[in-house]
């Protein structure tokens, strides 16, 4: 062992990690290494620095997102705190037939393996986005001629869902749900470049997801009667960078603007 490393010895007890831990982490790429386990090394420089700086919120590495999978769909339906009454509810039969046409129209935020939140984009024709964004059409008659593919031309997404399981610590909350926005935006932004989207539209059906979308750029063009719902539109996003910074920004600066379990309807 040169004078430039610590042995995995020294740098779990500089770091204060059990061995299974420190082996956990350096394994996620998290703790800088050269060489394979028994003979690993550790460069001081970046030991020392981890060490000086403290540990990193394990938060941020537990949360992650993958494409939407038929097990992940029943369980959203299972856990959801929807408060829109059964008569929105979308049978799951419909789901599947939507997915038929379409796989790629969800996305699963898990934290440690665990479904905690979700992301829905439907691609339609317009008629039907404004028409659900009207309250002149119900989600669930959505029929599956109705959803297109990615690959379509002119093409209008509809947002059903942005939603985090709620778990009864604020600060829980609005972690996730920061990290699912600011992965719905990035998968939005992909989506954009990839393919000939025209517009986007979503419900606002509380005043934070109201808050949400405003702050993210969409244009009220509905609102009911009571004016509980609104409906909102944007283009196509162009600005990306901009778009997810300020929109963190905004949440995050807020006191009054905590991520709810429902951004959107």
């Amino acid at each position: 062992m040169n004078n430039q490393d610590y042995t995995a010895k020294e740098a779990m007890k500089i770091l204060g990690k059990t061995q299974a831990t420190f082996y956990r982490e350096v394994k996620a790429g998290l703790i800088p290494h050269k060489g394979k386990r028994p003979n690993m090394r550790f460069p001081k420089e970046a030991i020392d620095v981890l060490a000086d700086l403290g540990p990193i919120e394990e938060e941020d590495h537990k949360l992650s997102v993958t494409p939407i999978t038929i097990a992940d769909l029943w369980e959203a339906k299972e856990i959801s705190t929807s408060p829109y009454g059964e008569e929105n509810d979308v049978p799951f039969k419909t789901v599947m037939e939507w997915k038929k046409v379409n796989n790629e129209m969800g996305i699963s935020l898990k934290e440690n393996n665990k479904l905690v939140g979700w992301t829905t984009f439907l691609p339609l024709d317009e008629k039907i986005a404004i028409a659900l964004i009207t309250d002149q059409m119900k989600e669930k008659d959505i029929a599956p001629r109705f959803i297109k593919k990615w690959i379509d031309n002119k093409i209008s997404v509809y947002i059903p869902v942005i939603e985090v399981v709620p778990s009864g610590n604020k600060y829980t909350d609005i972690k996730r749900g920061t990290f699912l926005l600011r992965k719905t935006i990035k998968w939005a932004v992909i989506l954009s470049i990839q393919y000939d989207i025209k517009n986007w539209y979503a419900i606002g059906a509380t005043e934070d997801g109201q808050a949400i979308l405003e702050a993210l750029g969409f244009t009220k063009i509905h609102e009911t009667e009571d004016g509980k719902e609104k409906g909102y539109v944007i283009e196509t996003i162009t600005k990306p960078v901009k778009l997810i910074s300020r929109t963190v920004r905004e949440i995050q600066k807020s006191e009054n603007l905590p991520l709810p379990e429902h951004i959107t309807k």
